[in-house]
């Protein structure tokens, strides 16, 4: 997926551990989804010999520059703060927490205590200017082996 050098790309990671079912996660997020309007999305139960429990999201976000382009909008690290702040507040979490990488590109805020109260379950926000955090070249993965040595 490519990104205007501008975006402000987001991962976010979401964790519902109360839930039982899809239904239960699904509901409880769709106002998340509706407001948040991600490029993509991917649901998945947790499983069972893992960290978490219940059902995990994570949700790709971006964030296009203000109208008016970036002219007079401040240092790259002001551009991308200034939505990962409506986000994380958006989330229930403390923007304050978003540590922001050496060139003010990127950065995360991770949730450490699961009593931060985010009512979605957020705890990992990852952001990143112009490109995908976890991709940041924005290639996608292709492999041409049959992949029989990963088994």
């Amino acid at each position: 997926m490519r990104f205007s050098p501008d975006d402000v790309v987001c991962r976010v990671a979401l964790n519902l551990g109360w839930v039982r079912t899809a239904e239960e996660a699904l509901r409880a997020w769709l106002p998340l989804v509706s407001e948040l309007r991600p490029v993509s999305m991917r649901f998945e139960e947790a499983g069972p010999d893992g960290l978490r429990r219940g059902y995990l999201a994570d949700l790709l976000v971006v964030f296009p520059p203000p109208e008016g382009g970036t002219a007079g909008g401040g240092t790259a690290r002001d551009r991308l703060l200034a939505p990962v702040g409506e986000l994380a507040r958006g989330l229930g979490l403390d923007p304050a927490k978003f540590e922001v990488d050496e060139d003010g590109l990127g950065g995360a805020l991770d949730v450490k205590d699961e009593q931060d109260g985010s009512p979605y379950g957020a705890y990992l926000v990852l952001a990143l200017t112009g490109a995908d955090p976890l991709n940041p070249e924005g290639e996608q993965a292709d492999y041409d082996d049959t992949g029989e040595d990963l088994l």
